[in-house]
């Protein structure tokens, strides 16, 4: 009896060594999003697909899981098997808020994954609608002052990176402004220009031809420096009020992903977002900035981003309990 047992592992010792033994990737590589398709991070993620799939020989396909603060998608990339195959993409707000804005989650943002590379920074400007009677954040606080509750904020949600704004601007500057919860921008955009909302934080690229026709005005852009897109727009920080929210997106794996996989994923995002007809096409119209940093860099850079998300927090006052998938 003991040789049958004694093929059938070495049968599955072979079977195993020729897994090993397969070039990475071996199949197409899935990217969860945790935004819907035609929005701005699944437009990055499509124009990086194609060259990122020529240079692996395989196809990546994308894989839009929208929902509860981008829990639903972070959660299936934390389960899912590490081998390369199956990645995500995130941002500030999955991987530095959520850990401090809920008291359970059904990941653990600095065990569940393992960083390959920050993609962009993404230019934010603060912009409201061309009827409003302020032109700066600055003008914006003190007509709060004088007009409690008359100031709509739009946003994407309670604990959205607008809705922190908004408890920025009440808390630091004393401003009485209304948080407005909507959907997403393809709602709060009609909304300014029709005036039902007034203000609202928004990636640049996504207004910038409202903004330079005339129907929107940009009272600050939230980078630390002016910005080439609207230079002619001042900073918080030069207007006194700076929680230090830049946004981001990055790209990430499961822990426990092989190293030199991890590597090579960061080769080749990096590879892909230098690539000139990118640049030109994506990052210039979004107004993103390339970073492509190292994974030992990416780690680092989470470490003081998540630092400062628990400052805003406490800050702001912002809290939530439960997890909103449970």
């Amino acid at each position: 009896m003991r040789f049958p047992l004694i093929a059938t592992f070495l049968l599955v010792g072979a079977v195993a060594s020729a897994t090993q033994a397969q070039p990475y990737p071996s199949k197409p590589v899935h990217v969860i999003v945790p935004y819907p398709a035609g929005g701005v991070v699944d437009g990055l993620v499509r124009s990086l697909g194609q060259p990122l799939g020529e240079s692996l020989g395989q196809a990546v396909i994308v894989d839009n899981r929208p929902g509860a603060n981008t829990i639903i998608a972070l959660e299936a990339c934390a389960k899912a098997v590490p081998d390369g195959q199956t990645l995500c993409t995130s941002s500030s707000d999955g991987m530095s808020f959520n850990p401090h804005l809920y008291a359970k989650l059904p990941y653990d943002a600095e065990r569940d994954f393992a960083p390959i590379t920050q993609l962009v920074w993404v230019n934010g400007v603060i912009v409201a609608g061309a009827r409003v009677p302020y032109d700066s954040v600055r003008d914006m606080v003190a007509f709060a002052k004088a007009h409690p509750g008359r100031i709509n904020f739009a946003s994407f949600g309670i604990g959205s990176t607008p809705h922190f704004f908004v408890e920025w601007f009440r808390r630091t500057g004393g401003a009485d402004i209304v948080h407005v919860p909507y959907k997403g921008s393809a709602q709060i955009i009609p909304a300014l220009l029709s005036g039902e909302a007034d203000v609202t934080f928004i990636a640049m690229g996504i207004v910038l031809p409202q903004i330079r026709s005339g129907k929107m005005k940009a009272l600050a852009v939230t980078s630390p420096r002016r910005s080439p897109y609207l230079p002619e727009v001042s900073t918080l920080a030069e207007q006194g009020s700076d929680p230090q929210l830049q946004n981001w997106f990055g790209v990430f794996a499961p822990a426990r992903t092989p190293q030199p996989v991890v590597d090579r994923l960061d080769a080749e995002f990096v590879k892909a977002l230098r690539n000139p007809r990118f640049e030109e096409q994506f990052l210039k119209v979004q107004a993103f900035d390339a970073v492509g940093n190292s994974p030992a860099e990416f780690a680092e850079f989470l470490k003081a981003d998540r630092a400062n998300a628990k400052q805003v927090i406490a800050r702001t006052g912002i809290r939530l309990e439960d997890s909103p998938t449970r």
